[in-house]
């Protein structure tokens, strides 16, 4: 079986994420995840139901929302249940899911899945049946992912139809989507956005941007400041390979940096091609065709998508480091030879890898739709965020020098003919503010520090309106999967912080509940958490 080059860029090409931190070495399960899908959640705390309780329904929204001259529409899906709703409530709540980049929604979003699950779904459970708060809960998709691709006489993901992609014209549909359920429920009702990594984004800006029609939002590990060139997150990578929190330690972090080290030597070599199952050898002459290999990682490290409770074979950092550990010490292996063990271990006996710059970039060059909407995401890249994972120096785990950031600028100019992508996501800066989110209000921030994610996040504030969380040990918005058994002290009590203060900003509580919760939040960091008012 040959799996080809192209799975090579999904680091780089593909947010928070896109899809994880996926690359060519990692098993099949492994890629195009989102974020944190190898977590196998299942129901537990939450009440469990069926989808038949969950609405999926498809709603018209403006093609164009900034040009009255337009009139194309599409058809967004969105999803609903009841199933918090009280027919004699204390007040009327709605909370909204925050679709982003990524595999497209199902009705499972409403009932137990990566992105609202531990936070929102568990909230809205807990104001209905503890507070007598009727919570209508939505799900948005974003468009040109999932169903919610407008429809054109060519394929919707041309150079020329993805024009209309992006995260202003997501936030209209936002917006738009509110206005419409209000009209359909007759009343102005307050609402509350839940997002995780480019979701979380969007959750806060709706609150920034229409606060007349968002009340508030939780931004779980949103990466809020707007860098084109993104070094930062193997940066934190290679601090979580040393972090004993998690596992990590010093000879861990040196295993798969002296591995790459010795790969840097060995690369052209017919053995290497071999121990790393490269389906050409000849084709690792190629200064191009090494970069795209070294500069992201020989192996899988799950900093994103770190789960401490996970069983498998080195599917977390603890397990992944006592593994090149112990077979270091034990046999006369090299660092890179330990590298190539793990390899062979994350990827199927019966695969080879194919390493060719030339045809990922005709690759990434085709107008077509996938399931994962990698080409829609890589658009809004180039185009508003960049999030490049380059590779350039020595704080780099892998290969340094390997991935500059003229990799990423050549797939937009050849896969989009975008060249200005500098100038794209200065634009982005100046019209969302990054990090500087004075004057805003009622919005919740909360980073894992084990997350590679968290660099670009807003991890401090001295504003009581916009309180900040970092929740040690944690990996990409873990708080927002269904609780488990085997979830972390920090974890329960960042949940407990979201609904602390969500209900707070929502009843006349704030005061009490924020005091009592912030008393056993233990080695949380946090500022103001409980606002007034």
């Amino acid at each position: 079986m040959i799996r080809t080059a192209i799975h090579l860029l999904v680091p780089w090409a593909i947010l928070l994420q896109l899809f994880g931190t996926v690359h060519a070495t990692v098993s099949s399960d492994y890629r195009y995840t989102y974020l944190n899908v190898l977590r196998k959640t299942h129901l537990d705390h939450v009440d469990s139901h069926d989808k038949n309780d969950v609405e999926e329904t498809f709603l018209n929204q403006r093609l164009d929302h900034f040009d009255r001259t337009n009139r194309a529409t599409f058809e967004q899906r969105y999803f609903s249940t009841d199933r918090y709703v009280l027919e004699n409530p204390s007040k009327n709540v709605n909370f909204l899911c925050v679709g982003g980049e990524g595999p497209g929604f199902d009705k499972s979003v409403l009932i137990d899945s990566v992105h609202c699950t531990g936070d929102m779904l568990e909230l809205a459970q807990i104001m209905s049946k503890k507070h007598g708060v009727s919570v209508q809960v939505y799900a948005l998709e974003h468009r040109y992912y999932g169903k919610s691709y407008p429809s054109f006489s060519d394929s919707p993901v041309t150079i020329q139809n993805l024009k209309y992609l992006s995260s202003r014209q997501a936030l209209e549909d936002l917006a738009h989507f509110v206005h419409h359920i209000n009209d359909k429920q007759g009343r102005e009702t307050r609402w509350v956005t839940f997002g995780g990594s480019y979701p979380g984004v969007l959750a806060a800006y709706a609150r920034f941007k229409y606060p007349h029609m968002i009340f508030a939002g939780v931004s779980s590990s949103a990466p809020v400041k707007i860098v084109v060139d993104f070094p930062d997150y193997y940066h934190v990578v290679g601090k979580d390979l040393r972090y004993s929190k998690v596992g990590g330690s010093p000879s861990c972090y040196d295993i798969v940096k002296k591995g790459h080290e010795q790969a840097t030597q060995l690369v052209d070599h017919e053995k290497f091609a071999t121990d790393f199952m490269v389906c050409d050898a000849s084709k690792l002459k190629e200064r191009r065709n090494q970069e795209i290999l070294l500069g992201d990682g020989l192996i899988n490290i799950p900093s994103q998508s770190n789960d401490p409770g996970c069983t498998d074979d080195l599917c977390n950092i603890r397990r992944l480091c006592d593994f090149m550990e112990e077979i270091h010490s034990a046999t006369n292996l090299t660092e890179l030879d330990v590298l190539a063990t793990v390899a062979s271990k994350q990827r199927r006996s019966d695969e080879c890898l194919e390493v060719d710059w030339n045809k990922t970039l005709v690759e990434l060059s085709k107008p077509v739709v996938t399931g994962e909407g990698w080409r829609s995401w890589l658009w809004q890249t180039c185009t508003e965020f960049g999030f490049y994972q380059t590779c350039e120096d020595e704080q780099c785990p892998y290969a340094s020098s390997y991935h500059r950031v003229d990799i990423d600028l050549e797939i937009c100019k050849v896969a989009f003919n975008v060249t200005d992508v500098y100038e794209n996501i200065e634009a982005s800066i100046n019209y969302y503010g990054g990090l500087d989110v004075n004057g805003g209000s009622r919005v919740l921030f909360i980073n894992g520090d084990v997350d590679p994610w968290s660099a670009l996040g807003l991890l401090n504030s001295t504003d009581h309106e916009l309180p900040a969380i970092v929740v040690p040990g944690a990996s990409h918005h873990a708080w927002t999967h269904s609780k488990q058994a085997t979830d972390s002290t920090e974890i329960q009590h960042a949940r407990a912080m979201i609904y602390a203060t969500v209900t707070g900003w929502l009843t006349d509580e704030r005061s009490t509940e924020g005091k009592r919760v912030v008393g056993t939040v233990g080695s949380l960091r946090m500022n103001n958490v409980v606002s007034s008012t």
